[in-house]
C-alpha cells in the first residue's frame, strides 16, 4: 500500500466512527475480555449471523467483532407464570436480543490491525460496522487478491489473497448440491485472470469440470484427456496395479501364483522396464530356482498368456507409446489447464473399476510432486473432487496413498499445492483436512460432518455456519484475508456452471413395459 493510501486511511478511519449508528451495548453478568464480548441489543435492534460490529478503545479508535450465536433471551420464570394467569403464552416485549461478538482487531489510523491490549469497558456502546469500515478490515492489501463473490449481508465485494491459497492449499467442503464445484470453477477461473502463469491439473471424477473448456475464449490453453491415456504409464510405474487389472479377469491370480506375477512386475519397474508377457514369463520362469513349485510358474505363465491387459513384447525399432510422467508434464506446461477425466472409459478392454482410476489418480499425482521437488521452475495446482473416495479414513473406502497426505503437508511449499473437495467431511482423512484446513470454504453440511468441523476449528467457527443457503459459504483463511484467521461469510459469484448430470431422470427411469411386466408376472 502506498503512503499516500495509508494516509488517506487515517483520516477515513477517524470519520467513519463517527458515521456508524449504536446498535446496543456489551453487557455480562461477569467478566469482560479481549477475544469474546457479549451484546444485548437496543430495542427494535437486530444483527445477522456473520454482521460486524465495533466498540471504541480508549483512544477512540474501533475494535472491531464478528457476530455469533445471535438468540432472543427472556426469563422462563415470567413465561411460566403468565401461562398459569392468562391460560396461553404472552407476547409481550420482556425479551432481549443478544449475541456474542468475536474479536477480529483494532484498527489503527494507519491501517494496521491488532488485538487490542486492554479488555472492553464494561457496558461499552456497540455500533454497527459502516461498509466502507468493513472493507478496511476485511480485503487483503495484494495486486494478487481475488474476488470470489459477495457478503450476503453487505453486498460487498469479498477477495482472498491467492498467494497463501497457492502455499497452504484449500479444503472445500459441503453437501451435495450446495455449491461446491461452482465455487471451485469461480475461484479457478479467476485465479487464472489475476496472475495468468499458473497451470493446474484438474482429476475430474464426475465430469463436472468440462465448462473450464470456455477460458479459452479469454485467451487460455485447456485440456481434457480421458483417465485411460496414462494407462501404459501406469502399467510401468506401478505394479500392484497392472495385477489389479489381471486379476480382474482371471480368478486364478491368488495365493502362490499371485505372488509370482506380483514379483516379476516389480522387477520390471525396478529395472525401468514395460511389462510385456515375454518379459514376465522370462522373469516368472526364474522364480522356477527360488523353491516355487512347477505348478505355481506354469500357473502364472499362463495367467500372463491369457490376460488382455498386457502386449505379447515390444515392437522392434521403435519402442511402445507409452503415456507417463514425461507426456503429463509436457501437457501441463503447454496449458493453464488439463482436465484429466475419469467419468467416462474410452479405452476398450480397460475395466470401469474405480480402484484402478483411484491409482491411476495417485500416479498422477506422483508425477507432479516427483517433478515439482525436483525443478523449482515448475510448479502445478492440483485440483480434485470426491475427497473421501481417494483420501478416505481409514475405516472408509480402503489404504490411502501416502502421496496426498505429502501434497497437503509439503505441496504448497514446493509448488503442487493441493486444491481438495470433499462431499462428506467425516469420511475423508483426518490428517489431510487438518493440514488444508488453513484455507477452509464450508458450505452447508449434514450433521455428522458438522461434528468433524466442531472438532477440527471449534465452536466457534461451526456456530457461524447456521443454515446456509445453496451458494452461501463460511470462509476461513490462515492469512488470505486482511486478519490472519478470519472468517468471513461469501456468496460466491457464479462464473460458470458445472456440467449438468448426463442422464436424468428421463433417460434413467423409462416408462414401465405393461407387456414385459404381465409376462414376468
Amino acid at each position: 500500500m502506498s503512503e499516500e493510501a495509508k494516509a488517506q486511511e487515517k483520516i477515513d478511519v477517524k470519520e467513519l466512527v463517527k458515521q456508524a449508528d449504536i446498535v446496543g451495548n456489551v453487557f455480562s453478568r461477569y467478566t469482560y475480555g479481549i477475544d469474546k464480548i457479549y451484546i444485548t441489543l437496543r430495542k427494535d435492534k437486530k444483527l445477522p449471523l456473520g454482521s460486524y460490529v465495533f466498540v471504541l478503545d480508549e483512544d477512540n479508535l474501533p475494535i472491531v467483532y464478528q457476530v455469533a450465536s445471535p438468540e432472543y433471551y427472556r426469563y422462563g420464570y415470567d413465561f411460566e407464570k403468565r401461562l398459569i394467569a392468562h391460560g396461553k403464552a404472552s407476547k409481550d416485549e420482556s425479551h432481549t436480543y443478544d449475541c456474542v461478538g468475536i474479536l477480529v482487531g483494532k484498527l489503527y489510523e494507519d491501517g494496521r490491525i491488532e488485538p487490542p491490549k486492554y479488555p472492553v469497558i464494561p457496558l461499552s456502546e456497540v455500533y454497527s460496522c459502516p461498509p466502507k469500515l468493513i472493507e478496511l478490515v476485511t480485503e487483503p492489501d495484494t495486486k494478487f487478491k481475488v474476488k470470489i463473490g459477495t457478503d450476503p449481508l453487505t453486498q460487498q465485494a469479498v477477495c482472498i489473497d491467492l498467494r497463501p491459497l497457492i502455499r497452504q492449499g484449500v479444503l472445500i467442503s459441503g453437501a451435495q448440491g450446495t455449491g461446491k464445484t461452482t465455487a471451485l470453477l469461480t475461484l479457478i477461473s479467476r485465479s487464472l485472470e489475476t496472475f495468468s502463469h499458473l497451470r493446474f491439473l484438474i482429476l475430474d471424477w464426475t465430469g463436472e469440470f468440462q465448462p473450464l473448456k470456455k477460458l479459452e475464449e479469454k485467451g487460455f490453453k485447456i485440456c481434457v484427456i480421458s483417465w485411460d491415456t496414462f494407462i501404459s504409464g501406469l502399467k510401468k510405474e506401478d505394479p500392484e496395479a497392472t495385477l489389479h487389472l489381471i486379476e480382474n479377469d482371471d480368478p486364478r491370480t491368488r495365493g502362490a501364483p499371485r505372488e509370482v506375477i506380483l514379483a516379476a512386475l516389480t522387477l520390471t519397474k525396478k529395472n525401468g522396464q514395460y511389462p510385456t508377457k515375454k518379459l514376465l514369463k522370462t522373469f516368472i520362469e526364474g522364480e522356477a530356482g527360488s523353491g516355487r513349485s512347477k505348478e505355481t510358474i506354469t500357473t502364472a505363465k499362463s495367467i500372463i498368456d491369457k490376460t488382455d491387459h498386457l502386449i505379447d513384447d515390444l515392437p522392434e525399432g521403435s519402442p511402445t507409446e507409452i503415456h507417463g510422467k514425461d507426456e503429463l508434464i509436457k501437457w501441463i506446461k503447454g496449458n493453464n489447464i488439463v482436465i484429466v477425466d475419469f467419468s467416462e472409459t474410452r479405452e476398450k478392454g480397460i475395466p470401469d473399476d474405480f480402484e484402478v482410476k483411484k491409482k491411476m489418480g495417485a500416479f498422477l499425482a506422483k508425477c507432479i510432486w516427483e517433478e515439482a521437488t525436483k525443478k523449482k521452475d515448475f510448479g502445478c495446482v492440483i485440483v480434485s473432487d470426491e475427497a473421501h473416495r481417494i483420501a478416505p479414513e481409514k475405516f472408509y473406502g480402503g489404504e490411502m496413498d501416502p502421496v496426498w497426505l505429502r501434497l497437503a503437508t509439503e505441496g504448497g511449499r514446493n509448488g503442487c499445492p493441493l486444491w481438495l473437495v470433499a462431499r462428506r467431511l467425516s469420511l475423508v482423512s483426518k490428517a489431510v483436512t487438518t493440514e488444508l484446513q488453513q484455507n477452509f470454504i464450508c458450505f452447508n453440511v449434514e450433521d455428522v460432518d458438522r461434528k468433524r468441523i466442531i472438532e477440527d476449528l471449534g465452536e466457534t467457527f461451526a456456530s457461524l455456519l447456521g443454515a446456509l443457503p445453496p451458494g452461501e459459504a463460511i470462509v476461513k483463511s490462515a492469512t488470505g484475508f486482511k486478519i490472519p484467521g478470519q472468517v468471513t461469510h461469501v456468496k460466491f459469484d457464479k462464473v460458470m456452471e458445472p456440467s449438468s448430470v448426463k442422464y436424468g431422470l428421463e433417460e434413467r427411469f423409462k416408462p414401465i413395459d405393461e407387456g414385459k411386466a404381465n409376462q414376468v408376472a
